[in-house]
C-alpha cells in the first residue's frame, strides 16, 4: 500500500514537468518550433556563430523590424488573439535558414512578457553556423524605415497583426520617401514625418492601407512629444469623427489615427501615431476645383498680404497656406479665404454677417466651436484650423472648419515664463470652467440672434447621444491600457525621458467630469454670458 502511495505521489509531482516538456515539445510561435535549451546547445555543437549582421529574421517573407542599439527584433503580436498569426522565417547570408525558439517561461503569460518587454531568444542556424538572437514582442504595429531622410531609395516596411483589416499578418515593404512634418516638430529631438509611398521604379504613388485605415501614398507620423499622456491627440480625433457623422457632407470629415512603433535606420524612436491627412481626398473635393487653406500659425494676414500672395503667385499668406496638392496658381485663388477673413474677422455689421452666411456653413461653424470648447483646445482657435473650401456655380463657395493637431486640449495648456522648457505645457485646472472663444464665431454671437439657441439646442443633442463622460472616459482607460500593456508606453517613457510622459488617464477624466457638466450649465443661460474675446 505504501509503494502505491508513493508512486502516486511520485507521478502526481512529476506531472506539471511533463506536462511542460510536452507543451515546449509541440508548442509552436509563428509557425517555428520551441525548444529545449538542451536542444538549443546540441544544434549550436560544432557550428561557429557567424554574427548579428548576417542573420535576418522574416515575417511573412519581409525583414522583420530590427533595432540596433539594443540588438533585438520587434515583433508584434495582436494580444487579443490567443493564437499566433505569421510565418517566421530566417536568412544567413541572404540564403535561407533554420529558425527554432529557445524554450521560456514567459510563453506561458504572453500579456506579461509583452507588458514588461520581455526578451525572448531564437536560434537562426544551417549545417556550419549558428546565431542566437534576441525578440522583443510588442502589442502594436511596428514601422521601420530605412534610408536617408528627403533623399530616394528609402524602404519602409510596416508589420500589424493588430488593426489590419485581414485577418492575417499584415506585412508591407515598399520604395518611400520621407521627411519632417511641420515646423514645430522641428524644435524636438523627437519629430514628425511626412511619408509617400511609391512603386518600385519611383514613378508612380502606391496606394497602400495600413493599421485598417484608407488605401493612400500619403500618411503622416505625429509624434506626440507634448502630449504627455499621448490620448489627446487621439481623444479629440475621434470625437471630431463623431461629430462629423451627424452631418450631411464628407466636406467636414476629419482624419484617422492609430498607434505604431516606430524604428528609424536601427533606431528605436517611440510610440507614435500613424496618421491619415486631411487632403482633397479624404474631404472629397475636387483637386481643379475646390481649395484647402490651411492655418498652422499665429500670424494673421492683411489686404496688403493678400495683394502681395497674389501679385507673387504664392501659396503662403502670413500664417495661412494652400493645399496645392498639384495645383497650378491661378488668378483668385485667394479671393475664397481673403472674403471670409474680410467679413468673417474684420465683421462690423449684421450686413456683414450675412454676406459671411453665404460662404460659409453655418452649422459647422457651431460644431467647431463646441468641439473646441468640449476638449478646451487652446491651440486652435485661431491656428490649426483647415478650411475645406467647395467651390459651386457663380461664384458661391462654401466653406467649413476642421480641426488638426490637437495635443493642447483635455485639460492641457500653455505654460509661461521665461524659465518654462521648450514645449511649455502643464495641465490647469482653470480650463474647467474657462469659455473659450474665437473672433469669427464671437462676432457671429454679436449680429445673430438665433446662435445662442442652435448652440444650446446642438449641445442638447450632443449630450443625449454621443457625449456622455463614462464613454469618452471609458475610451480614455481602454486606449491607455491598449499602450501600457503592450510594452510601448513605458518604451517611449524609458527612450524620450523628457517628454513627461503621465500613465493614467485621471487627468483626463477629472477634466471630462468637470468640464462636460459646467458647459450644461454655461449653455443653458449663455444669454447671460458675456461674450468673451481670445
Amino acid at each position: 500500500m505504501m509503494k502505491k502511495l508513493i508512486l502516486y505521489i511520485s507521478i502526481f509531482l512529476g506531472c506539471p514537468f511533463i506536462g511542460g516538456r510536452v507543451v515546449y515539445e509541440n508548442m509552436q510561435v509563428m509557425k517555428a518550433e520551441v525548444v529545449s535549451w538542451q536542444k538549443i546547445k546540441s544544434l549550436q555543437a560544432e557550428k561557429t556563430s557567424c554574427g548579428e549582421d548576417h542573420v535576418t529574421l522574416q515575417i511573412n517573407g519581409t525583414n522583420a523590424a530590427y533595432e540596433v542599439k539594443e540588438v533585438r527584433y520587434y515583433i508584434p503580436r495582436n494580444m487579443e488573439e490567443k493564437f499566433w498569426k505569421g510565418s517566421l522565417r530566417a536568412t544567413i547570408d541572404g540564403l535561407p535558414a533554420s529558425v527554432v525558439w529557445a524554450e521560456d517561461q514567459a510563453f506561458g503569460d504572453m500579456e506579461q512578457a509583452v507588458r514588461e518587454g520581455h526578451i525572448f531568444s531564437c536560434l537562426v542556424y544551417n549545417d556550419t553556423e549558428y546565431e542566437l538572437v534576441d525578440v522583443l514582442f510588442t502589442g502594436l504595429p511596428v514601422m521601420q524605415i530605412d534610408g536617408e531622410m528627403g533623399a530616394v531609395g528609402t524602404r519602409i516596411r510596416v508589420f500589424d497583426p493588430v488593426k489590419s483589416v485581414w485577418s492575417d499578418y499584415q506585412t508591407e515593404d515598399s520604395n518611400a520617401y520621407y521627411n519632417i512634418r511641420g515646423n514645430a516638430s522641428r524644435r524636438f529631438e523627437k519629430i514628425c514625418y511626412r511619408l509617400e509611398f511609391f512603386s518600385e521604379d519611383g514613378s508612380l504613388g502606391r496606394d497602400l492601407s495600413l493599421l485598417g485605415m484608407r488605401s493612400d501614398n500619403d500618411w503622416q507620423l505625429k509624434a506626440m512629444y507634448s502630449d504627455r499622456s499621448k490620448l489627446r491627440d487621439k481623444l479629440s480625433i475621434d470625437l471630431w469623427n463623431q461629430i462629423e457623422v451627424q452631418t450631411n457632407t464628407d466636406a467636414d470629415d476629419g482624419c484617422h489615427m492609430e498607434y505604431l512603433e516606430l524604428i528609424v535606420n536601427g533606431e528605436y524612436r517611440g510610440l507614435y501615431g500613424l496618421v491619415e491627412p486631411t487632403d482633397y481626398k479624404s474631404l472629397n473635393l475636387d483637386k481643379s476645383r475646390d481649395y484647402i487653406y490651411k492655418v498652422g500659425a499665429d500670424e494673421w494676414p492683411n489686404d496688403q498680404m493678400f495683394d502681395q500672395s497674389e501679385e507673387e503667385q504664392s501659396f503662403v499668406c502670413a500664417g495661412v497656406c494652400i493645399r496645392q496638392s498639384n495645383k497650378e496658381y491661378g488668378p483668385g485663388i485667394w479671393e475664397p479665404f481673403r472674403t471670409f477673413w474680410n467679413y468673417g474677422y474684420e465683421m462690423e455689421s449684421e450686413e456683414d454677417m450675412e454676406v459671411l452666411y453665404t460662404y460659409i456653413d453655418r452649422q459647422n461653424f457651431i460644431n467647431y466651436n463646441l468641439y473646441c470648447n468640449a476638449i478646451a483646445g487652446v491651440d486652435n482657435r485661431f491656428k490649426n484650423i483647415i478650411y475645406s473650401t467647395v467651390m459651386h456655380s457663380g461664384g458661391i463657395y462654401t466653406i467649413r472648419r476642421i480641426p488638426w493637431d490637437q495635443n493642447y486640449s483635455w485639460g492641457d495648456d500653455f505654460e509661461t515664463g521665461e524659465d518654462k522648457d521648450e514645449k511649455n505645457i502643464r495641465y490647469n485646472e482653470a480650463l474647467y470652467e474657462k469659455w473659450l472663444n474665437e473672433e469669427v464665431f464671437r462676432n457671429m454671437q454679436l449680429y445673430d440672434p438665433e446662435l445662442e439657441e442652435d448652440q444650446r439646442e446642438t449641445w442638447e443633442y450632443w449630450r443625449s447621444s454621443f457625449l456622455k463622460e463614462e464613454y469618452w472616459k471609458t475610451h480614455a482607460r481602454g486606449l491607455m491600457d491598449y499602450l501600457v500593456d503592450s510594452g510601448a508606453f513605458s518604451r517611449d517613457t524609458k527612450r524620450w525621458p523628457d517628454s513627461g510622459n503621465v500613465q493614467g488617464t485621471e487627468e483626463i477624466e477629472a477634466f471630462i467630469d468637470a468640464r462636460f457638466v459646467w458647459m450644461d450649465g454655461y449653455l443653458e443661460h449663455l444669454e447671460d454670458q458675456e461674450l468673451p474675446f481670445l
